[in-house]
């Protein structure tokens, strides 16, 4: 599961824009079941509305100088609906896309739904084992990537069909010739997305379109909002803000990868409201006369509450926490942090959602007692539909109607939530869940080791960063340098271990077991 989590703060020097239009109420309960179950809350159906009625309104914008109104957007989607049929894309095709935040993704994304085909976007930086399990699982007829990313998928499956999609691409197709009918409903399927693989090999969760409208609403946002995307496609964080922006007539700017020293500047430069950034990586950066000289007024900047609040503090905005996971959307939001920010904060239940936190039997606990959250939402739609290919795993996670979101978390009688952990031997960095037996499993490979331990270490910026110790045979002449170079032609960035430790001989349970605590205390 991908848990995804941005802390949220408020702060006394919050700038209010004149210039801004009255934002809209947030949705009730009933509203936003409704709404989101609403055929025309759809992304490709408010986009298509929104191209007649305004065609020359801005929409989408590139860093690098792209930009599409609308109409032109929809233009787009609907050649590339054309181009891509014409490459054998039909109903329930699979297709994996290897594309960053751009004009062309988003046009890509809302193509796929309108040929009823499923979009698979891919983590560029997956090698090895990782790669393989997604496109074995997906098994797509066609990928769709950047230039840069060509080589990794030829070298892992030769015979998948690839199209390089360049930036731009979208000026160079044909008109296209034909109106798009019908076009997709709540319940069709919008995206598959993999988790970080937190509890073993990454599953596909399937999503749909209800589940990507019911993110509308999580906080107000009007038509003159213009939203800041640097964040992965293969992520929902990176797809929101088209949902979010479209239904409110607004605009989306697009960074392909997220850069702290270029982050303000482009928020300056294109007039962003709104975005989700590493707030830690941006304090981080020497302090500026002009940091709270900047257009944004609402952030998501980062799990952690007081860095939040220095974030709030230095840019002159309001910080907003919300929890989700890709699962089951965004169930929490905190507008306004509890006084005590040694807690993890991660907010209120949205009107909308049900959420309580149960002990190991699946009893529900009292008010302030540690448990595991589970979520249910008023419409099964505004959750995934499964995972694929594990119907197994499905209906674990969704046994009773409850999903069990696998984080243990407090219910505090004013009823804030506080986050504590991830169940389970995981390791949660820069809001990415790491599982340990997945990553060791693949570090037990190499010839030269006899077994390893991945631990998570604490850290003030990342949350956890990952430590390994490994277990050299007898005689071996592996060094740490060797070994990391190794690694990174295994591990996806993420993954990668910040410190490593050889060493002769693990502490061990007379089983056999490695013993992680002792390997900590070692390391210290």
């Amino acid at each position: 599961m991908v848990t995804i989590r941005a802390m949220v703060v408020s702060s006394s020097n919050v700038r209010i824009c004149a210039s801004k239009k009255e934002k809209p109420e947030l949705p009730t309960s009933s509203t936003l079941a409704a709404m989101a179950t609403d055929p025309a809350s759809v992304l490709p159906v408010q986009l298509c509305s929104r191209a007649r009625s305004e065609p020359n309104r801005p929409f989408l914008r590139e860093v690098t100088g792209g930009h599409a109104t609308y109409g032109e957007t929809w233009e787009g989607v609907r050649s590339w609906v054309e181009h891509l049929r014409d490459r054998g894309v039909v109903s329930g095709s699979r297709v994996a896309t290897l594309l960053p935040p751009s004009i062309d993704a988003a046009m890509i994304w809302v193509a796929l739904g309108c040929l009823s085909a499923v979009e698979v976007p891919v983590n560029p930086e997956l090698k090895g084992a990782f790669l393989e399990h997604v496109l074995d699982d997906a098994a797509p007829v066609l990928c769709l990537a950047r230039p840069e990313f060509v080589d990794r998928i030829r070298d892992t499956r030769p015979a998948l069909a690839i199209r390089i999609v360049e930036r731009g691409e979208w000026k160079s197709l044909a008109t296209a010739t034909t109106e798009l009918d019908p076009l997709p409903t709540p319940a069709d399927i919008a995206c598959v997305i993999y988790t970080s693989g937190s509890t073993g090999p990454a599953k596909g969760v399937i999503l749909d379109w209800a589940q990507f409208a019911s993110v509308i609403g999580r906080i107000p946002l009007g038509p003159e909002d213009v939203s800041y995307n640097c964040h992965p496609m293969f992520h929902v964080t990176g797809r929101s803000p088209l949902v979010t922006m479209c239904d409110t007539g607004g605009q989306v700017v697009f960074r392909e990868r997220f850069s702290a020293k270029a982050a303000m500047n482009d928020a300056r430069r294109f007039g962003c409201t709104t975005a989700t950034l590493h707030g830690a990586l941006l304090l981080a950066l020497p302090p500026q006369p002009d940091d709270a000289d900047n257009p944004l007024e609402a952030v998501f900047a980062g799990h952690n509450v007081a860095l939040a609040a220095e974030f709030a503090e230095r840019f002159a905005v309001k910080c907003y926490d919300l929890y989700g996971s890709t699962e089951v959307g965004f169930p929490l939001v905190l507008s306004d942090t509890p006084p005590d920010l040694e807690h993890t904060w991660c907010g209120r239940v949205r009107d909308g959602y049900q959420a309580q936190v149960v002990d190991e039997n699946a009893q529900p606990v009292a008010d302030g007692v540690p448990g595991e959250l589970w979520i249910r939402p008023d419409d099964r739609l505004m959750i995934m539909v499964g995972y694929l290919n594990q119907p197994e795993a499905t209906e674990r996670a969704l046994a009773g109607g409850w999903y069990h979101t696998g984080d243990i978390a407090i219910r505090h009688p004013d009823g804030n939530f506080e986050f504590l952990h991830r169940a389970g031997d995981t390791i949660r960095r820069m809001g990415e869940n790491i599982s340990t037996t997945a990553v060791e499993a693949v570090i037990d490979e190499h010839p030269q080791l006899s077994g390893c331990a991945v631990i998570g270490v604490p850290d003030p910026v990342a949350g956890h960063q990952v430590l390994l110790v490994a277990e050299i045979v007898e005689n071996s002449t592996l060094d740490e340098p060797e070994l990391y170079t190794w690694l990174t032609s295994k591990l996806p960035k993420h993954a990668l271990p910040r410190y490593l430790i050889l060493t002769h001989a693990l502490p061990r349970t007379p089983t056999n077991k490695v013993l992680k605590t002792e390997c900590s205390t070692r390391s210290t």
